[in-house]
Formats: C-alpha cells, structure tokens, sequence
C-alpha cells in the first residue's frame, strides 16, 4: 500500500488509513510520518529504513548543488546527518506490533520546530535554482505535507498564520541561516506556553527586514531582535521533549 510497508492479510478489508494510525505508521502513499513532542518542541520525524534514506540522499544532493549558501557543512546538512542516524537506529526506533511482526520497524529523528520549518524551506527554494527530478520534488512535498499537518494538529486556530509565515522564510537571503541558532537556542528556553505564543514571531524575526519592522511597528511583535541577538552562540538548553 506504501513503500516499505505490507499489511497482513488478517487485516484486508479494513480501513487502511485507520489502521495506519492505530499503529502509528505513514498514511497510505506517505513515505513520512509524525508524532508530535512534548512542550511544543518540534516533531518526531519517522518513517521506514528506505524512505528515510531516500530523503538523506535528496537533501545530500540539493546541499552540494545548491547555490543558495556556501557552507556545505551548516544547518541544512544536518537534516540530512539527523536522517541518517535515525535509518542507522541510532535515534528512536517505533518496533511493529506484537502480532505483525512482518510490518518491520520505522525510525525517527527528534527536530526542533524552528529548524525543521528553515530546513524545509532551504529544500524548497534550491529545487528553484537547480535542475531536479520529480524523486526530488515527491519527497520535498511529503516533508513539507507532513510538517503542514503537524502545525494544524499542534497548533490548532494558530496553524494558518504559522503556515503563512513559515512559506515566507527566505533563504536566497543568508539571513534565516545564520540567525536561526540563536532563535532555536531561545526557543529551548521557553515554556509550552511561551512556545505557542512566540513562535509566529520568532519566525518573523527570520526576516532581514525584522529590526526594521519592529522598530517602525506601533504594535511590536513580542520579541525585540536584540533580545533574539542575545542567544547568538549559546547553548541550546535541553528542550524538554
């Protein structure tokens, strides 16, 4: 029904997208899959052996012909380093049911909420510059569908204009990457609820153009870019996912 995946026959004639939850796999036709964390921390990033390393090889070729940014060795890489760690077992491994054994075990990876949403984009705005096959673009749709559903399901009212702001994070600008430790380090420190309140406003700050707009805005966002600024190379506290 989906790549790495057969359902026993025991189960034939059910609904298989139900069945598919129940057991906490990919929906049919999905390669990934996710489960939300704790506190608001991100996602758990999981899926089959095959399909995870599918998306490692993807995000290894777009990083090396990428023209967007010149370090090779940044934050965009390390989706791809995450990925392969959870294909190789050394993250979290979601072992089949008792009684079907034969469906094998999907991996996951643990991923901060600001650094999956600037991944994502850095994926998106490379297949524009660099010539690509439609494996490239299938798994770059799947992440950002399964990254979509998670902010509706996670943030629930708040979603569309987090969804919003996430598709305006540009990374033809070098801005949204070299920012982003200091957002994710801040974002470590919050509270739950400090998550659900800022993260809109933490992902404006992605923006070049954030210091300007705070200061000309009569009704500033919350977070002021210096005090964003104040985490640049701290480090990121334990997330509490």
């Amino acid at each position: 029904m989906f790549q790495g995946f057969a359902f026993p026959r025991a189960l034939y004639g059910y609904n298989s997208t139900e069945i598919a939850k129940s057991l906490q796999l990919p929906e049919p036709n999905e390669m990934l899959s996710y489960s939300l964390l704790k506190n608001h921390a991100g996602i758990l990033l999981a899926s089959d052996y095959n399909s995870l390393k599918a998306l490692h090889e993807v995000v290894h070729d777009v990083n090396e012909r990428s023209p967007l940014w010149k370090d090779k060795g940044g934050m965009f890489l390390g989706l791809a380093y995450d990925v392969r760690k959870a294909y190789e077992g050394q993250r979290k491994t979601i072992q089949p049911p008792e009684h079907f054994p034969e469906i094998g075990p999907n991996f996951g990876v643990e991923v901060l909420w600001p650094v999956i949403l600037v991944q994502s984009r850095m994926l998106r705005v490379s297949l524009a510059f660099i010539d690509s096959t439609k494996r490239h673009q299938a798994i770059a749709y799947n992440l950002e569908a399964v990254i979509e559903d998670a902010l509706r399901e996670a943030f629930g009212p708040n979603a569309p204009v987090l969804i919003e702001q996430w598709e305006r994070i540009n990374p033809c600008h070098p801005w949204p990457e070299a920012k982003l430790g200091s957002r994710a380090a801040a974002y470590c420190s919050m509270t739950k609820a400090e998550r659900r309140e800022h993260l809109v406003d933490l992902l404006a700050s992605l923006d070049p153009m954030y210091p300007m707009i705070y200061k000309l805005n009569k009704r500033k966002p919350r977070l002021s870019p210096e005090e964003l600024d104040a985490w640049e190379g701290l480090e990121w506290a334990d997330p509490r996912w």
